[in-house]
């Protein structure tokens, strides 16, 4: 298993594993500042309050935040969110979940059907036959 940083290090010194130990360690050396010194600029040259990389997720996730529905159970990021702002989260779940909502929904008795023998069934459905499917598709 090798870590990403492995991976780039053995991509670019490819070539130079032929070099003798102190000719690689310093081609190593100057390949790494090189690196940071790249970074730096960079860095440098941001103007947002994040990271480049970082500033692309957080605008990432503002456009999929706005496709969200707030009318379900909030997730844990939210829950956490709403802990540290000392907020209840009663007032982002749907109200669909409430236990109000609940009894209301089971308060109309449902009545099973009756025995089949006191249906009543009209004569020409009682003498309509249907048959079961072939196995043949139709439109093929």
């Amino acid at each position: 298993m090798t870590s990403n940083i492995a991976e780039s290090l053995n991509a670019v010194t490819k070539y130079a594993s032929e070099l003798h130990v102190v000719e690689l360690l310093e081609y190593m050396r100057t390949l790494l500042e090189r690196w940071t010194n790249e970074k730096l600029l960079n860095a440098k040259g941001m103007f947002t309050y994040l990271g480049k990389k970082y500033n692309k997720e957080l605008e990432d996730n503002g456009i999929l935040s706005q496709k969200m529905r707030l009318d379900e159970l909030p997730c844990a990021h939210a829950l956490a969110v709403l802990r540290h702002m000392n907020e209840s989260y009663e007032n982002y779940c749907s109200p669909y979940y409430t236990r109000e909502s609940l009894q209301q929904t089971y308060e109309i008795p449902v009545d099973p059907l009756p025995d089949e023998r006191k249906w009543n069934v009209p004569q020409y459905i009682v003498e309509e036959v249907v048959k079961p499917p072939t196995g043949k598709r139709q439109g093929n």
